[in-house]
């Protein structure tokens, strides 16, 4: 026995030292960033200040503004329903009882004007006013439902003042204004010291973080059908010889290297893609002639990448729902697409949210192929035929060229990065609170 006593002590102190090597790794990973981020927004302060705008009102009826307006209306809806629950008893139930496909309808249209908007708040409060349109009418007057909907209620008062404040506000200027709410990326200029900060740098990072998300959410838009398809085929009806065909190759979609994928995206994605912004362009739907490079690439290349993890994970989510109810399900005469979409579906419901948050994550942060099938252009623009540049692929760029110590330009990378880690953190902390509200106990 001593021996053995021996060998758990060690591996007690094994576990122990690794966990905390994990720990200060991150810790330091996380202490580099900011350090240097802090360095950069102190220069470009001593000659630009921390922060300066203009008020107008007149952007009220901005896009900003119409955000604002719908995220207050949200929130005072929400909490009238809140503290007098009797007057939506009032209400025609026609207005406010909607069919799961009229549901599903207005979720496509809310996404498809996310895509199009070029204000990311105003899609945002499309989704919001939906959702709002549901509790209103899913309410029961359960005084737990309505406590679990308060913090729901703060973010949506919170999103409204910060679009209200947007709204009548310009000219942003200063080191924080300037990065966080501009949108010209010029960080290198003709500068006769290379580590000095000429007039002619702008540091405008949503022209990034644009594009970024155009990707991102171009690439959801192809791969959660596909994947969640492909997913509830595999669980429910597929028969297990060919899902023991189809899941390794799945698996192998997933172990092809990014950078085959962007080689792939420009060779034989971006000629399709060209043809049909050729057509566009003839027909006047866009403004300007297609590149090869473009975000539209990017969104492909992106889908096909995540696909195999969204329905291998909500596949796997599927399988661990009890048996029981799908036989429950049948045996009271629902048909087999009707237990697949509101029993199999419902209670497997959070471990394909969480598929999605973390395929979200993984093209959020995607590199080499949206380099490759993106461009290099820091300039962004609604006309997703144009080239055009991600944050990863300015990261990318920059540790890849000729690039001084402690200049400007490599100080820009630890900002973007930065503020990367802050967008990547804040989707993990919103799928584990989606994955809290939706998770089902067996």
């Amino acid at each position: 026995m001593v021996p053995k006593i021996q060998f758990e002590d060690k591996a007690h102190i094994f576990l122990f030292v690794s966990g905390l090597s994990v720990i200060f790794i991150t810790i330091g990973i996380i202490e580099t960033l900011l350090g240097e981020s802090v360095e950069f927004f102190q220069e470009v302060a001593v000659s630009r200040g921390w922060f300066g705008f203009d008020i107008e009102f007149k952007g009220l009826v901005s896009q900003y503004g119409m955000a604002s307006g719908v995220f207050l209306l949200c929130y005072a809806s929400m909490v009238l329903v809140r503290k007098t629950p009797h007057l939506s008893t009032k209400i025609p139930q026609a207005m406010v009882l909607l069919s799961p496909k009229a549901v599903f309808a207005l979720y496509f249209v809310a996404f498809t004007l996310f895509i199009y908007f070029d204000n990311v708040l105003l899609g945002i409060s499309m989704f919001c006013l939906i959702f709002t349109w549901k509790f209103i009418a899913d309410v029961s007057f359960d005084d737990d439902f309505v406590q679990q909907k308060i913090g729901l209620q703060k973010t949506l008062f919170a999103l409204g003042i910060a679009s209200f404040s947007l709204a009548i506000t310009t000219n942003y200027s200063g080191a924080l204004g300037e990065f966080f709410f501009q949108s010209q990326w010029t960080p290198t200029g003709s500068c006769a010291d290379r580590r000095s900060l000429c007039d002619n740098m702008s540091f405008g990072i949503n022209s990034l973080l644009f594009t970024t998300i155009q990707v991102a959410f171009g690439a959801l838009l192809i791969a959660v059908p596909i994947g969640v398809g492909c997913a509830i085929f595999l669980s429910e009806y597929a028969q297990p010889r060919l899902v023991a065909v189809v899941k390794p190759t799945l698996e192998i979609l997933a172990g092809i290297p990014s950078v085959v994928y962007g080689f792939f995206a420009f060779i034989y994605i971006g000629p399709i893609v060209v043809e049909f912004g050729e057509y566009a362009f003839t027909q006047g739907w866009i403004d300007e002639p297609p590149n090869i490079l473009n975000p539209i690439n990017g969104a492909i290349v992106v889908g096909i990448m995540i696909l195999p993890l969204i329905a291998s994970m909500s596949e796997d989510a599927l399988r661990a729902v009890p048996n029981e109810l799908r036989e429950g399900s049948l045996a009271l005469g629902a048909t087999k697409i009707e237990t697949t979409v509101f029993v199999m579906i419902q209670a497997a419901l959070s471990g394909i949210i969480a598929s999605i948050i973390l395929a979200l994550s993984r093209a959020v942060g995607e590199t080499m192929a949206v380099t490759l099938a993106v461009g290099t252009v820091a300039v962004f623009t609604t006309n997703m035929f144009l080239p055009a540049q991600t944050m990863t692929a300015y990261i990318a760029q920059k540790v890849s060229g000729d690039l001084s110590y402690g200049d400007i330009g490599y100080l820009t990378i630890f900002a973007a990065g930065l503020y990367l880690f802050i967008i990547t953190l804040s989707l993990n902390l919103l799928g584990n609170k989606i994955l809290t509200n939706f998770r089902e106990e067996y």
